[in-house]
């Protein structure tokens, strides 16, 4: 099973070349770059999300994971987030009683429960979305207007290309 955050691989795409594998890299590098300066003002909104609903940062794990993939079983969560079934399983009855998730029977085996977020959980998802999109916006707004558009032309087919990969992937 592969952790969520990689694309499955592809048994028929021949190996990759030594330089496409170092401009990987180097574009890795540069993203990374990126994130650096603009993660301060990430994780401060954060911050202020997990403060204000007191939730850990492995709830907002989970809340985003359910954003996704919901509705699920607690043990697919757990796979997601890497916790215990138990763990997660005291995560979502956390969140269920603060009104930020839902169980629902499961139509095709009713011993089983789903998990889904409650529109408050979406609404807290959503405005921790807000804030990153802010965070970027601040910073971009700065730049030549030539050089904002040619980055969003660039990203986008960036993300033409790598979507359909993670999109493929199915509940581990």
């Amino acid at each position: 099973m592969l952790p969520p955050e990689q694309p499955p691989p592809e048994p028929d795409r021949p190996p990759l070349s030594p330089e496409h594998v170092q401009a990987a890299e180097v574009f890795g590098k540069t993203m990374k770059r990126l994130h650096r300066l603009i993660s301060s003002r990430v994780m401060r909104g954060m911050q202020d999300e997990l403060l204000e609903w007191d939730l850990s940062f492995s709830q907002i794990t989970a809340m985003h994971q359910l954003r996704a993939r919901a509705p699920m079983t607690v043990t697919q969560l757990s796979e997601l987030t890497r916790l215990s079934v138990p763990a997660a399983s005291h995560l979502v009855e956390r969140l269920v009683k603060r009104g930020l998730a839902q169980r629902t029977e499961n139509p095709e085996n009713r011993r089983e429960k789903l998990v889904d977020l409650t529109d408050a959980g979406r609404d807290i998802v959503g405005r921790m979305d807000s804030e990153f999109v802010s965070a970027y916006v601040t910073a971009f707004q700065g730049l030549q207007l030539d050089t904002v558009q040619a980055a969003t032309h660039h990203l986008q087919r960036v993300l033409d290309e790598i979507e359909p990969l993670y999109s493929c992937q199915e509940h581990p």
